[in-house]
């Protein structure tokens, strides 16, 4: 080999193949190689946040899809109808290859915080109860104080950046499979959240509604919480009118903030009702943010 010229072509191999690269949309590429997919149209990669580079958060874990694989190679390795739980698989994970993980969280932070205003709450309630009050001023007065309690809370949540939310998804077994085959195509296509996933199978003789979970990065972002509902929508996941479904934040689930709660906290954020509204007034979000 006289020199790297014999190892690459000449100038004008060289300039063609380094225009191919340069040309390359790695997104449509990605789309068309998982089969069954159904592109749609979206923004350019390179006008968005896309770095250019795919990303897998759950890299390794075996209960998730792999870079490695399509995403229908995928799901007949793991279908969900007849995935059994067991330690380690208590779901199976799906992340959007265009978006990377956030690293910079401090759940501990919030954990540790957020339980201890709850418990500052806690504390108020039980005194006030015990106040002889009036069960007017009783009522108002833990209103207040359960309202100044989940602002606290929204505001901690943003300074220690636990703000993941997801949408949820109550399903029969017998149509898991065909809605989370849904979701997962969507969200490798990154036209939902940031990721998605569905809990295996419990063996019972009377098998529960199995739940798939997507998930957005902000649940402050209600423009995002929203073209992700309507994605949902388009998708006939769930329709406008039909049975509600809700959005919860991490930060909630963390604190072990669900219906019922001694506090009265409401337990979810948004009702699929509620943000079907919200696009009535503001119009559809676009199909990508």
């Amino acid at each position: 080999m006289d020199s790297d010229s014999d190892f690459y072509g000449d100038e004008n191999t060289a300039s063609v193949l380094e225009a191919r690269v340069n040309n390359f949309d790695i997104e449509s590429w990605w789309r068309n190689r998982n089969e069954g997919a159904t592109p749609t149209p979206r923004e350019d990669p390179k006008s968005s946040s896309f770095s250019g580079h795919l990303h897998n958060r759950y890299e390794g874990k075996p209960g998730a899809w792999q870079l490695t694989e399509s995403v229908d190679d995928f799901l007949a390795r793991l279908p969900p109808a007849t995935t059994n739980w067991q330690p380690g698989l208590d779901w199976i994970f799906i992340g959007n290859p265009f978006i990377p993980e956030e690293t910079k969280h401090a759940d501990e932070a919030f954990l540790e915080g957020g339980t201890e205003r709850l418990r500052l709450l806690s504390s108020f309630i039980t005194q006030t109860k015990g106040s002889g009050k009036s069960p007017y001023v009783v009522s108002r007065e833990i209103s207040r104080a359960r309202k100044e309690t989940v602002q606290d809370l929204r505001e901690l949540a943003a300074g220690c950046n636990t703000l993941s939310g997801k949408w949820m998804l109550f399903l029969e077994p017998n149509t898991v499979n065909e809605a989370w085959a849904t979701v997962a195509r969507a969200t490798s296509n990154n036209e939902l959240g940031t990721a998605a996933k569905v809990d295996t199978r419990l063996s019972l003789p009377s098998e529960k509604e199995r739940l798939i979970c997507v998930y957005t990065k902000d649940f402050r972002d209600e423009h995002d919480v929203a073209r992700v509902l309507n994605r949902l929508r388009q998708l006939k996941l769930v329709r406008a009118g039909g049975k509600y479904i809700y959005y919860k934040c991490d930060a909630w689930t963390n604190l072990g903030i669900y219906g019922g709660n001694e506090w009265g906290i409401k337990a979810s954020m948004y009702s699929s009702n509620e943000i079907f509204e919200y696009i009535k007034k503001k119009g559809n979000p676009p199909a990508r943010c």
